[in-house]
């Protein structure tokens, strides 16, 4: 049988009015404030008695005076309820309203999809959760460190920065694979990437700060930022990543905080900066003292021989806060800089975050200490490239004409420069009309920029026949477009 879950109902009583008459005042108040909404089933005759410590005829008196009244209605073994209309000439209490001042914060996009039942559906870039081997050994694992371990071992190497062996896993990833010169002491593991991006915005900026962004990018870290209190600058990126030369030209007019880039897979549009401008980075960070924040959101996917390694690796400095990650399918994420500035991260994170999950920090350390996690990369990375292989040659022969492409060396998305004079709204209106849905360019772009769109197309997640599809119907649309 279907339990019912009935209204919690509490009072005191005083000694000035009859119990029943106080039983009704309260019931019919709480009706007015609007805690109990109508259809909210009240408990029985006999578990209200036993609550309030009354006898039961009170509770009776009380329900069918109020039913009378038209506050509550009865029904033969449905139970008596709140009416879903109040009685006659009665109106629900007003909230006292006081004008408190707080921070306001609005941004134009909040969800990346629009919302219904799509055929095809192109996400931003997501993997395919159907590889599930290591999520399946992460499980495994937990369940053998809680059999195995008591609260206090698996306690005994949290730091407030992480977990200590785990510290020493991504040290040794970052030195020996990325190239980064670093010590756990310049490392702090959190519980997600925009939570990485969240901490260093506020350890890093003070309101009035000034920050430059590329442009197309990405808006979760501007609004980010801007909910520091930073202003923002775009900056636009080409072919090569954020143009440096626009970057310099800001820099003589504007003191900034920080620089936020993506170089690796710029995203949205998947190019990675170049060599020479990753040098002219770090060049105009020491000369106009600035910090750069570099997110290295998707560094294990990466398509050639010689991968890129992040801006943080070229050199030995302090002007570099490395925002990277492990595995996307692993909610772990990290923040590399200057000792100093992780100590104060590594506090606020405390202050957001103590619930720290050390049987998932020591069985992601087991699994990259056995080489589970480097296997599982590999072997993704096989499937992903596989994908991308598919997806380029489809664009390369059936978007002739509508839109540019350059093939990515990496990440889970391309990306398609559109020739088509559009607006966004008209564009996603057409590929849905037509069965398909695609995260909207306003996702990447200043709301009131009016040039040339881009799209950005995950393919990773898609199964190779879907993948084929709706690239071909999309690029019969956007011929229609023109």
């Amino acid at each position: 049988m279907k339990s019912l879950r009935h209204a919690h109902l509490q009072l005191s009583f005083n000694s000035r009015e009859p119990i029943y008459q106080q039983i009704k005042t309260y019931i019919v108040s709480e009706i007015q404030r609007g805690r109990l909404l109508p259809g909210v089933l009240l408990p029985g005759t006999r578990i209200l008695a036993k609550q309030l410590k009354v006898n039961r005829n009170t509770i009776i008196m009380v329900y069918e005076q109020l039913t009378a009244q038209g506050w509550l209605t009865s029904q033969y073994k449905s139970g008596t309820r709140i009416s879903d209309t109040m009685p006659a000439g009665r109106q629900p209490d007003k909230p006292v309203h006081i004008d408190i001042p707080f921070n306001n914060f609005t941004f134009p996009v909040t969800q990346p999809y629009s919302k219904g039942d799509y055929e095809i559906a192109f996400d931003d870039g997501q993997p395919d959760l159907k590889l599930t081997p290591l999520l399946t050994e992460i499980t495994k694992e937990c369940k053998r460190l809680l059999q195995r371990r008591t609260n206090k071992q698996l306690l005994q190497y949290n730091s407030e920065r992480g977990n200590e062996k785990l510290l020493l896993e991504i040290n040794g990833i970052l030195n020996n694979d990325r190239g980064l010169a670093m010590t756990p002491p310049n490392i702090c593991i959190t519980y997600g990437h925009q939570l990485s991006i969240y901490l260093t915005a506020r350890t890093l900026i003070k309101p009035g700060d000034h920050i430059a962004v590329e442009h197309p990018g990405y808006q979760p870290a501007w609004h980010t930022f801007t909910m520091a209190g930073a202003q923002l600058h775009q900056v636009a990126t080409d072919g090569e990543g954020i143009n440096i030369e626009q970057l310099e030209s800001l820099c003589k007019k504007q003191q900034l905080k920080a620089v936020y880039v993506t170089p690796h897979h710029q995203y949205p549009t998947t190019v990675p900066l170049s060599a020479t401008r990753r040098k002219q980075l770090l060049a105009l960070s020491e000369t106009y003292h600035f910090m750069i924040i570099e997110d290295d959101y998707d560094h294990e996917y990466y398509f050639t021989k010689d991968h890129i390694l992040p801006v943080a690796g070229i050199q030995q400095s302090g002007n570099v806060i490395y925002i990277g990650t492990l595995s996307n399918k692993i909610p772990l994420s990290f923040v590399c800089g200057p000792v100093a500035f992780i100590q104060s991260l590594a506090a606020s994170h405390m202050m957001i975050y103590q619930q720290e999950n050390p049987v998932l920090e020591l069985a992601v350390t087991n699994l990259m200490k056995s080489g589970e996690l480097r296997k599982h990369q590999h072997y993704t990375r096989t499937v992903y490239q596989k994908k991308m292989e598919v997806a380029a040659g489809i664009i390369s022969t059936e978007f002739t004409g509508v839109a540019s492409f350059t093939k990515p060396l990496g990440g889970l998305a391309v990306w398609l420069e559109l020739y088509t004079t559009c607006t966004p709204d008209q564009l996603s209106q057409k590929l849905q009309s037509a069965g398909m849905n695609v995260v909207s360019p306003y996702r990447y772009y200043d709301p009131l920029y009016n040039g040339p769109l881009g799209l950005r197309l995950g393919y990773a997640s898609m199964e190779e026949p879907l993948l084929i599809r709706g690239l071909e119907k999309m690029s019969k649309v956007l011929q229609q477009l023109g």
